[in-house]
């Protein structure tokens, strides 16, 4: 007989297409408060029917082998996440980021990679129980690791959290040519890249490099026989932004400009979905329901027509 909770996350898994957003708690609006039920609310209303909720591990330095959950990711806060995203209809959907202060999660670079990979997931697994108990379809277990991702851990690390979990994994890579390098997607029930990729000023330059993109990820899906999600497309609503769409507000200060933000991420869903994706997250959305709004270069969609890219 198949396990009812098997069956309960088959059906709660998200459509053939889908698009959502990259949830991160605001210090001001916790999960489990009126402010972070409100803004889930709010992504709903806007057109999403996925949140993906952004969980993190962390450790102090590149080279560290003893990563921990961080203090705003301890299990009750993730539990509290998860029941607000299902009070509000939308389907969650556990995303798992590592945490180096002063760097970015690519540049991990443990000292011992198998002793790594075991304490990451020990680290992870009381979040992988939660998603469990509460019904989750689907954890991104890892995002942007290319630090490790050649590294000979992933077929134990994967066994060890499909032991304690009987829904679908995912890892995120970075870029589109990461995801093509990676050789571990028969491990996973997806494949799953962030998408940043530099563009044209002009919109039939774009267009161009995102078919081309795009076709990449359609063949890419091809050759594992598993769907293709976007798990992060984010652009700032900034100008100058196009050929360094990865750079934060700290790294590059520039006037707003609400509508490229739209206009860019409208023209890369509908390539995307007509290249066969099945999934888009974009980045980002946050607890505070006043995040965002006309003054704000940074890459969050609240507030701003940005919202629009929602919509089916």
């Amino acid at each position: 007989m198949v396990p009812v909770l098997v069956v309960a996350l088959f059906l709660l898994r998200p459509a053939s297409y889908w698009t959502g957003a990259n949830v991160k708690m605001s210090a001001d609006a916790p999960w489990g408060s009126p402010a972070a039920r409100e803004s889930m609310a709010r992504l709903a209303h806007a057109g999403a029917s996925v949140a993906m909720q952004v969980a993190f591990a962390w450790q102090p330095t590149p080279e560290s082998d003893t990563p921990v959950l961080g203090a705003d990711s301890q299990p009750d806060v993730v539990r509290a996440g998860l029941k607000d995203i299902k009070a509000a209809g939308l389907e969650p959907i556990l995303k798992i980021h590592l945490w180096i202060p002063w760097h970015w999660a690519g540049q991990v670079a443990p000292a011992h990679p198998a002793l790594w990979f075991r304490n990451y997931a020990r680290t992870i697994l009381p979040l992988v129980a939660v998603a469990r108990e509460e019904g989750v379809a689907t954890i991104v277990i890892a995002t942007e690791l290319r630090g490790v991702e050649k590294a000979e851990g992933w077929p134990d690390f994967v066994k060890t959290i499909r032991a304690a979990y009987p829904g679908h994994l995912a890892y995120d890579a970075d870029n589109p040519e990461q995801a093509e390098a990676f050789q571990h997607w028969d491990l996973f029930d997806v494949i799953t890249t962030s998408l940043y990729t530099a563009l044209p000023d002009d919109r039939p330059g774009r267009l161009r490099v995102m078919r081309d993109t795009a076709g990449h990820l359609r063949a890419l899906g091809q050759r594992w026989q598993r769907p293709v999600w976007v798990a992060e497309l984010g652009l700032r609503s900034g100008q100058g932004v196009l050929s360094r769409p990865w750079m934060s507000p700290e790294e590059l200060k520039v006037p707003v400009d609400l509508n490229i933000q739209r206009d860019v991420l409208e023209d890369w869903r509908t390539v995307l979905v007509r290249h066969g994706v099945r999934g888009i997250s974009f980045w980002c959305w946050y607890t505070d329901p006043r995040a965002g709004g006309p003054d704000d270069s940074d890459f969050t969609l609240q507030n701003k027509p940005g919202e629009a890219v929602l919509k089916k």
